[in-house]
């Protein structure tokens, strides 16, 4: 900070060091999200207020040139046990972006079991590459309409 009020100080050109200055927040700030979505895997995502909904990140791949990470998704009714969870979803492979405009606050705890999940990425795997489905929206867009909203 001291290095960029020389610089405004000093004659550097003021639309240089705004541009400057704008380039270096924006690459902190995303870079603090990006960090934060590799700290949890478990992420609450918008839903009706008499439930609760989240997602569990359980794998990430480089695809196509994409960052791709592959989630389960999850809700149950406030006030539930958590072992009364309801699977919403076996598997979705979403790409960062989508991922992100979809994540809210990260979530202490999640649903260990993976049969359902290794079952559903597998079938997504064994899919030849260009059929092969991403969602490129918020979760809630990419769920069964059964589950959307």
């Amino acid at each position: 900070m001291i290095f960029l009020r020389r610089a405004a100080m000093s004659g550097f050109p003021s639309g240089l060091f705004s541009s400057v200055l704008s380039a270096l927040l924006l690459t902190v700030a995303f870079s603090t999200h990006a960090e934060t979505i590799n700290d949890y895997a478990l992420w609450n995502i918008k839903s009706d207020p008499s439930e609760t909904r989240w997602i569990q990140i359980r794998e990430f791949q480089r695809y196509r040139g994409e960052e791709i990470f592959h989630i389960d998704v999850y809700s149950r009714e406030n006030g539930d046990m958590q072992e009364l969870a309801m699977r919403l979803a076996d598997h979705i492979a979403i790409e960062k972006e989508a991922l992100l405009n979809s994540i809210g606050q990260p979530v202490e705890t999640g649903v260990p079991d993976r049969i359902a999940y290794d079952q559903a990425v597998m079938s997504w795997m064994k899919t030849p590459a260009a059929q092969r489905e991403v969602c490129r929206r918020p979760v809630q867009r990419c769920l069964d309409p059964l589950f959307a909203d």
